[in-house]
Parts: structure tokens; sequence; C-alpha cells
């Protein structure tokens, strides 16, 4: 008789299944529900036994509604712990720097762990983020329970770029003559665009700076592509660079009127302390670094040097 009771507690503390899967405890369902569920699901071979370990274990009215992995390698008494003690399921999403909010948009909703019931302008109204959207969303990888909603990443990330923006605008560089952060914030995102060299974001900002203060045009490239958006088509053109909008730093003197990206710790670093050269003009080599130069005359031979012989 022992033996039949160990074999049959072994066989009624196994989990049956193969493959990892989630299952989710509703609000206000109760121990006896939730075992009888996971058995008419094959999740467990006996109700009764879930139940009967609940009890014993005084662990019956304290399981917790929420959304729990069930793999292979558990066991009921993982499994009732895991409910009892709100051990939800996780998962990390990265948004990537140099991204546009669509971008992020879309990888969220069709992310299977999280609800999305909600437009990106809805979420943008929620948010109380003003138009343009892009930018104020801070890049990074964020772990989120199971079962939470688009809306509260996006929250998370917009409250972290609030954080990050602040602090490294009180910590400008003195000389700075950017009018507030927002500005900054503008121009991170174009170096962010222009280039994935760390050591070379300070030397581009100066540039960029260097030619906001002689009233000259940035003619950037990056926020051409942005503001073609779908209809922009490798490698740009010069027909483009006279398409007519706000973003085109060929037509329009300044800064955009927002950023055209997001942007990472280093990008944003870059335009708080702009490298304090004299260079005006850069070219990207075939190495993916630039070169810079002073003069016009200078920037031309580079492009002859490193652009028409590619």
């Amino acid at each position: 008789m022992a033996i039949f009771l160990l074999f049959w507690i072994y066989w009624a503390n196994d989990i049956k299944v193969n493959n990892s899967s989630v299952y989710q405890i509703p609000q206000g369902a109760s121990l006896y529900s939730t075992a009888n569920n996971l058995e008419y699901l094959g999740y467990i071979n006996s109700s009764i036994f879930m139940r009967l370990l609940a009890k014993s274990l005084n662990l019956e009215s304290k399981i917790k509604s929420g959304y729990y992995d069930i793999n292979a390698d558990m066991s009921v008494i993982n499994l009732l712990n895991h409910f009892t003690s709100a051990k939800v399921a996780t998962r990390s999403i990265t948004l990537i720097e140099g991204n546009t909010i669509d971008d992020y948009y879309q990888k969220l909703v069709n992310m299977k762990a999280l609800k999305s019931s909600k437009t990106l302008t809805e979420i943008m109204i929620e948010i109380k983020q003003n138009h343009p959207y892009d930018g104020y969303f801070w890049p990074d990888t964020y772990q989120i329970n199971y079962g939470s909603s688009v809306l509260s990443v996006f929250k998370r990330a917009h409250q972290m770029m609030r954080q990050k923006l602040e602090l490294a605008w009180r910590n400008r560089a003195h000389t700075l003559p950017l009018k507030n952060a927002e500005q900054a914030l503008v121009l991170a995102s174009l170096i962010e665009k222009e280039t994935a060299n760390a050591q070379e974001k300070s030397k581009i900002a100066g540039v960029f700076i260097r030619r906001l203060q002689k009233g000259m045009r940035l003619q950037t490239d990056p926020s051409v592509v942005y503001a073609l958006g779908e209809h922009y088509q490798a490698p740009l053109k010069k027909r483009d660079l006279e398409f007519d909008t706000p973003y085109n730093t060929y037509r329009n003197k300044g800064l955009p009127p927002g950023p055209i990206s997001s942007v990472g710790a280093d990008s944003l670093y870059a335009a708080m302390h702009p490298h304090m050269g004299s260079a005006l003009y850069f070219v990207a080599k075939k190495d993916g670094t630039h070169a810079f130069a002073n003069t016009y005359q200078q920037h031309k031979d580079n492009i002859n040097k490193y652009l028409k012989n590619q």
C-alpha cells in the first residue's frame, strides 16, 4: 500500500508538458477551480493532489492571479509555490537606440507577452507626449510581466527618457549654445543616425554646433531620410534633397522641429559636450569612421578620396 501511495504521489506531482507554456489564473479564481482547469487542460495528472497539497501547506486561499510559466522540468509543488508567491511569468523587451516610435510600437504590439488595445496616438495622449513623438523614449532592455500592456512599457521608457534628459541637461558643457534640453535631444538624434562610432560622436556634435553658430545649414542626410519615410529608396538622390519639409536640413537652417529617432547614452552625452575643434564638414569613410575638414575645399578633397573611388 505504501509503495502504491508513493507511486501515486510521484505520478501526481509530475507536470505533463513537453514545451514551455503560459497559464493564466484569472482574478478571483479559487485553488479548486484552478486545479480542475489544469487537469482538464492536461497540465497536471491530478487536481486532487494539488488541492490536498495546498491544504496540507495552508495555501488554499493564497493563490494570486496572473500569468505563469509552466515548464517540463517543474513539479506540481513548484507550480503551487509560484501561484502562491506570485512568481509570475516575465519577459524582456529591448528597444533599440536609433529606432523611431513607429518601430517601437510595431515591435511591442507584435510581442505575444504584451496586451495591446490602444493606437499609438491614444498611447501618446495618455502619456501626455505631444507630437512629435520620436526621441522621447529611452532605448533599453525592459523586464515586463507577461500580460502587461504596451502602454505600460511606453510609460516606463518615457519616464526614463525624461530622467536621462534632465540629468544630461543639468550636466551639460557650460558653453553649449542651445536654448533647452529639447534642442539638445534633437541634436542627439542627428548624431545617433550619423554614426555608431562612439569616439566620433562629440566631433560630429561639434561640427553641427559650429554650423548652427555660423548660420550654415546642417545638411545631414538622416534628416531627409526621416522626412521621406516610407518613400525613401536608397541611395539618397539629389532630388530627395529638394523635398519640402521642415526636417530637410538641406533646405532649412537650424535644427529640425523634433528628434528623428531615439538616442543612446553616447549620443546624448555628445550633444551636451560637443568637441571644441574647428571642423565644419565630415564625410563617411569605408571603415565606418569619418574624415573631418575645416574648409569646403578640404571637404571636396575628402569626398573625392573616400566616396568617388568606392
